[in-house]
């Protein structure tokens, strides 16, 4: 029979661990932000920019990160733009007190133009249906609706085929309450080692803004480079450039599109010990007792289930670091706990406490678990793996 670690009870004072906060977090699962991690990327990728007007782009919850969390730190570091997919997204950034530009990449239904006109946000605009529908909502709010035109160069989601892109623009120009202030494509394969589709890509929408400047309907602001585009193709770059992943400190793509020297990982992800087990061999753990001590063990219980992005299947994050050591995952991963075995931590270590700090991402002692090797483990990307964190996880703000 399991029995509870009666010497396991709660510290006079935190335990010392790689987290910067100074008073216990709300939740004993939090996620921490680095502002000076945040303002370094930016600097770094504004440079790689050229002095190109530069475009944060800060969807999925800036990628997990917290959208308005990050999107002060990234106004203090000099952004010119934001980028969301959603409306819902650009209107929480304005409620959050960001004024700069920000365009909602993804589609908008026309209803939805007044609103996007009154904050003056920037939709994305592709078909004719959608722009009367977004003139007459502009016209009945009495405020110019802001769009940018987006092209289909190859990538095959939304926007219009370069050909029809200069009727188009003409169309555009009897819709009074719209202001056509950009253009742009979206690459599909930039973050490859081979390069040649992007190029075909690129070269398509050249000749699209060629065609566009012969007709005197060229935007003002042209646009392409996503963040492998901005760290591979200059001649990409343009007006403006678009980074989201590198802003965070993550690579495009671990093996063709790493980032430079000197990017830092934004965020770290910790848990604590909420409670302490000692299994004796045969005993089961968590759901279907999948799991089946082998060896006296000591096991630690987590507050982190897949409910807060820490995936039960198919595959799990496999370990964690508790005082600098890897903790197998024991059994299955439930909804709002895990339980992780700590017997080598605790033989070499002495024994936990409770609320010690337990590391889900982010370096701790001499190891590190970064987001992309987690990614190769659960069997998917660096991106997928931090929007995954739930919302009910608090980020907070540290140096």
């Amino acid at each position: 029979m399991a029995v509870a670690d009666s010497s396991l009870t709660a510290p006079d004072s935190p335990p010392a661990s790689s987290s910067q906060l100074t008073s216990p977090p709300p939740r004993p699962t939090w996620v921490e932000i680095s502002r000076s991690a945040l303002i370094n990327n930016v600097h770094r990728l504004r440079t790689l920019a050229a002095g190109r007007q530069f475009m944060a782009v800060v969807k999925a919850n800036a990628y997990g990160h917290g959208a308005l969390l990050a999107a002060p730190v990234l106004v203090e570091a000099g952004v010119d733009w934001f980028a969301v997919a959603t409306l819902q997204e650009a209107l929480e950034l304005r409620e959050g007190g960001i004024h700069l530009p920000i365009l909602v990449l993804g589609y908008t239904p026309g209803h939805q133009a007044a609103e996007a006109a009154q904050q003056q946000i920037t939709l994305t605009l592709y078909d004719d249906e959608t722009a009367t529908a977004m003139n007459r909502a502009a016209a009945f709010v009495g405020r110019p609706l802001p769009v940018h035109i987006k092209v289909n160069t190859g990538m095959n989601r939304l926007g219009l085929q370069p050909e029809a892109v200069v009727s188009f623009l003409g169309r555009l120009r009897s819709k009074t309450w719209l202001t056509v202030g950009g253009i742009f494509t979206h690459f599909a394969t930039s973050d490859l080692a081979d390069k040649r589709y992007a190029l075909e890509q690129f070269a398509r929408f050249s000749h699209t803004l060629a065609a566009a400047e012969r007709a005197g309907l060229r935007p003002r602001l042209a646009h392409a480079a996503n963040t492998a585009a901005l760290l591979t193709l200059p001649e990409t770059h343009l007006d403006l450039v678009r980074s989201g992943i590198a802003l965070y400190g993550l690579a495009p793509d671990m093996d063709d599109t790493p980032l430079p020297a000197g990017f830092r990982p934004a965020l770290r992800w910790f848990t604590s010990v909420a409670h302490l087990l000692h299994l004796a061999p045969g005993e089961p753990v968590s759901y279907g007792g999948e799991w089946v001590a082998q060896r006296p063990t000591v096991a630690a219980v987590l507050p982190v289930g897949y409910a807060d992005g820490f995936p039960r299947r198919p595959f799990t994050w496999g370990s964690v670091l508790v005082r600098g050591k890897a903790a197998p995952i024991l059994g299955r991963v439930c909804m709002d706990q895990t339980v992780i075995d700590v017997t080598d931590v605790v033989a070499a270590t002495g024994p936990l406490r409770l609320d010690e700090p337990v590391v889900l991402l982010g370096p701790s002692g001499e190891q590190t678990l970064t987001a992309e090797e987690i990614s190769v483990r659960v069997g998917t990307n660096n991106y997928d793996l931090v929007c995954r964190i739930a919302a009910r996880v608090p980020r907070l703000l540290v140096a």
